[in-house]
């Protein structure tokens, strides 16, 4: 039996790395392809998925797909398997200026990412980059890469949505602004927090922000943010709610009423693929892989012209045909990336 095993540093619950990593895995037992996932850490809601990174032998020889993100010592082991066809998909890596000040060992980390990246390539049999993007970042280091988009897979979000969400916004006839994603500088929260500010006090009282998603690393960050919503006055209004479950998140993609991205430094971006996929209108800063991901689903701008960005959310809110529009072309754009395609996709590549 064709074995291909995956070498991920973090199986977490939820991230788009993650997700594709699972996809993969399930993609593979279904083409009759035998297939583990072996990582340096595992989410306790995943526990059992994946096998220590340790166990993985270096004399095995079938195929070890390696995601790259940063530096870690899974890099090592992949330099050191004498037998294996060697893979590796690259995710990005986000230039460390973003950390600097911030976390000192995740700069390392992306750093000695940097750093290992051509020579790991160099020794790579089949190199797979998740967006045009970082395909293109891959070619600048004179390397070929095939592109295999990340998938949204229905099977995620078979749960019911929290109720008690559902009720929260159903009965809030606020304008409800959305971001999901890890609290991170290259995300640049501040903006959407400097955008809800002019959407709150010169648009429209009734709305709220929510933010979605956790600061485990970033926590520097993260508070510098609550400050600014405190200097702001916007402590009632914006809610950090840290990690969702998928019931909870379903909710409130389902709910909200727009998507915004302000992010400056992206690989892909999942979330706003499962913002469209919900029929939730996005407006993405059109920035690294975003124009790729967002494509003609959403709208994309190239200044964060705060009090425009404002009153574009609220004309989103109060114009139901352009709200249509948006959430047609979104559902559109995710026919693209759905499992069908990538099945196709991934049978095409490693068959």
């Amino acid at each position: 039996m064709k074995t291909i095993h995956q070498l991920v540093h973090t199986l977490s619950y939820g991230d788009a790395i993650s997700c594709e990593v699972l996809s993969l895995k399930k993609q593979f037992n279904d083409l009759g392809i035998k297939s583990e996932v072996y990582a340096i850490n595992e989410h306790p809601k995943l526990k059992g998925e994946s096998i220590k990174y340790t166990e993985l032998d270096v004399d095995f020889d079938g195929e070890v797909i390696l995601h790259y993100s940063l530096g870690s010592p899974l890099n090592d082991l992949y330099s050191k398997l004498t037998k294996a066809k060697r893979a590796l998909i690259y995710h990005n890596l986000t230039p460390p200026k973003w950390f600097k000040g911030t976390n000192p060992r995740i700069v390392r980390d992306i750093e000695a990412g940097v750093k290992e990246l051509p020579e790991l390539l160099k020794i790579t049999d089949r190199i797979i980059s998740d967006s045009k993007y970082n395909a293109k970042e891959i070619e600048a280091l004179g390397f070929e890469s095939s592109v295999l988009e990340l998938p949204v897979d229905p099977q995620r979000w078979q749960m019911e949505s929290n109720s008690g969400i559902v009720s929260q916004l159903q009965n809030d006839p606020s304008i409800h602004l959305i971001h999901v994603g890890r609290l991170a500088p290259n995300k640049c929260v501040e903006d959407i927090i400097k955008t809800f500010y002019f959407l709150h006090e010169k648009v429209t009282k009734d709305c709220k922000l929510w933010l979605v998603g956790i600061d485990i690393d970033t926590e520097v960050y993260s508070y510098s943010l609550k400050r600014l919503v405190n200097f702001l006055g916007l402590e009632d209004k914006v809610k950090f709610v840290g990690c969702f479950a998928d019931s909870e998140l379903k909710a409130l993609y389902e709910n909200a009423t727009v998507y915004l991205c302000m992010s400056e430094h992206e690989g892909f971006c999942l979330p706003v693929v499962e913002a469209m996929r919900f029929g939730l209108p996005v407006l993405s800063y059109a920035s690294s892989a975003l124009p790729d991901t967002v494509g003609g689903g959403g709208i994309l701008f190239s200044e964060k012209n705060h009090l425009e960005l404002a009153l574009l959310i609220n004309e989103i809110a109060t114009n139901p045909s352009l709200k249509e529009k948006l959430i047609a072309s979104g559902k559109k754009r995710v026919e693209n990336l759905s499992v069908e395609v990538f099945k196709d996709n991934v049978k095409e590549l490693f068959s």
